[in-house]
């Protein structure tokens, strides 16, 4: 339960790197679970656990609809660029490519 709360925090604040790391674990937990399932008595554990799961790939699930809608979108403006920063800290242009020659008229 530990680590689909952590995935639902990292899920809720947009900690991509955070669940990158908790991944792994909760598979390697998932399947140890599948493996040994836990006695009779332990069915509201189990009920808690898949609600848990079920809310996470509701968030899962709206993450993935926000990243397409934006690439939908970019992709209807592909003339949209911004400024940002490279990996050594200086400015660049990030997004259309300008051509190098321009045509005065």
């Amino acid at each position: 339960m530990t680590l689909l709360t952590r995935q639902g925090e990292d899920l809720r604040n947009g900690d991509l790197a955070g669940l990158a790391r908790s991944t792994p674990a909760l598979a390697q937990a998932l399947e140890q679970l599948r493996r040994t399932p836990p006695a009779e008595t332990d069915e509201e554990a189990l009920q808690s656990l898949r609600r848990a799961a079920r809310h996470n790939a509701e968030l899962l699930g709206a993450a993935l609809r926000g990243v397409k809608a934006a690439r939908a979108m970019l992709a209807q403006k592909p003339d949209v660029s911004f400024t940002g920063y490279d990996a050594s800290g200086r400015t660049a242009q990030i997004g259309a490519a300008r051509p190098s020659l321009e045509r005065r008229r």
